[in-house]
This record gives structure tokens, sequence and C-alpha cells, in this order.
């Protein structure tokens, strides 16, 4: 491979490294905003994320371009090139990881809400037991007993 193209793939590989830092930061944005007042935060996140993978897929495609380029073959790989792949797919495990930990407690907080919900339809046996209990009283109190 040539030094030229170990360069671009060079830096395609710092840019991917520096997307998915971002990846798992607002990962971690988005776990503590989860089960707050206002789902703002967390959309907010949610939303940025999806812009970086946006970012992340033209750069995935760019280092695809490089290492597939007229004239070469994965076996023509410098060791440079295959150390830079590396550290990129180390980088994408650690936001993977971040990304599975942020689905995982998505869907805890999702059927912890849920329960709530189907909670509050059913009927509470104590409220409605006290209703049917309590005719007309009496608003006066006695005093002798």
């Amino acid at each position: 491979m040539t030094t030229a193209r170990t360069s671009a793939i060079a830096v395609h590989v710092e840019a991917a490294k520096r997307l998915l830092r971002e990846l798992e930061q607002h990962a971690e944005t988005a776990l503590h905003a989860l089960g707050r007042e206002s789902g703002a935060e967390f959309f907010a996140a949610v939303d940025e994320r999806d812009r970086i993978l946006g970012e992340l897929d033209g750069i995935v495609d760019a280092l695809t371009s490089e290492r597939n380029a007229p004239g070469t073959s994965p076996s023509d790989e410098d060791p440079e090139t295959s150390s830079l792949f590396a550290e990129m797919a180390q980088a994408a495990a650690v936001a993977l990881e971040s990304h599975d930990r942020l689905a995982t407690e998505t869907r805890r907080e999702r059927d912890r809400l849920a329960a709530a919900l189907r909670r509050t339809v059913r009927p509470d046996s104590v409220a409605h037991q006290y209703a049917a209990s309590s005719g007309p009283r009496s608003r006066t109190i006695s005093v002798t007993g």
C-alpha cells in the first residue's frame, strides 16, 4: 500500500475514532437523562447519536473506497494500516458496548413505565371498597361519644 493511501486511511480512521468517542459520550448523556421528568435531554442525545452515525457511515464508505482502490488487495496492507484498523475496531467495540448498555437501560425504563401505566388502569380495591361502604355520613361530631 502506498504512503499516500496509508495517510488517507489514517485521516479517516482518526475521524472515525473521534466520532465513536462522541457516540459513546452521547450514550452516557442519554443514560443520565433516562427516567427524568422531561425527556428532552434524552431525545436530544439520541438525535445527536443519529447524526453522528450518519457521519460515521460516510467515513466508513470513504475507508472502504481507499482500502478497495484499484490495484490493491487486503494482502497488500502494511502493518501501519493494520494497526490503524485495529485501533478503530477497539474504539468501535467500546462504542458498541455503551450502545448495548443504553439499549438495555432504555428497555428497562420502557418496561417500568408500561407497568406503571397498567397499574393506573387497574381499579384500586381498597379505594373501591371504601367508596362502596361510605354511605351518607353525618357531618357532626359527637362530643359525648
